[in-house]
């Protein structure tokens, strides 16, 4: 029952998330995203080493309940967070901002939220599989 709760109040706080989310311009976002990012690749070194493999890769994440999205530039084994791209990316996921944050933090199995829909996976199939494979090592 506590479970239920917890759920609960987890869903009731990425609802309220949205809200600001909307309003926050993409450059402010993105130095966000890149903070949170930062913090799961220093928490998980092996993450960061695997990154050469898909280097000079971008990845864009679209947020769909919010109608924003972000860049990650995979480059010299870092990760930069970037709110618009020159470059059309080669790889798009598409979710909604708990999903993609749940999947980036490993916390949400990238299969089974691609498998159940809710989230949505284009372009380089290869580095896709690739960059899920990471995330998926990171639960």
């Amino acid at each position: 029952m506590e479970d239920k709760g917890l759920d609960k109040l987890k869903q009731t706080l990425f609802l309220g998330m949205n809200i600001p989310l909307k309003a926050m311009p993409l450059w402010m976002e993105a130095i966000g995203v890149g903070v949170f990012i930062s913090r799961i690749v220093e928490k998980n070194p092996r993450f960061k080493e695997r990154l050469r493999e898909i280097d000079g890769k971008v990845f864009l994440f679209e947020a769909k309940d919010i109608k924003k999205g972000f860049y990650l530039l995979i480059k010299d084994n870092e990760i930069k967070v970037i709110p618009h791209s020159g470059r059309k990316p080669d790889v798009t996921m598409r979710g909604t901002v708990k999903v993609l944050i749940d999947v980036l933090m490993g916390k949400e199995d990238p299969d089974t939220v691609f498998f159940s829909r809710r989230l949505e996976i284009s372009g380089d199939t290869a580095a896709a599989i690739h960059f899920k494979n990471m995330l998926a090592a990171l639960a």
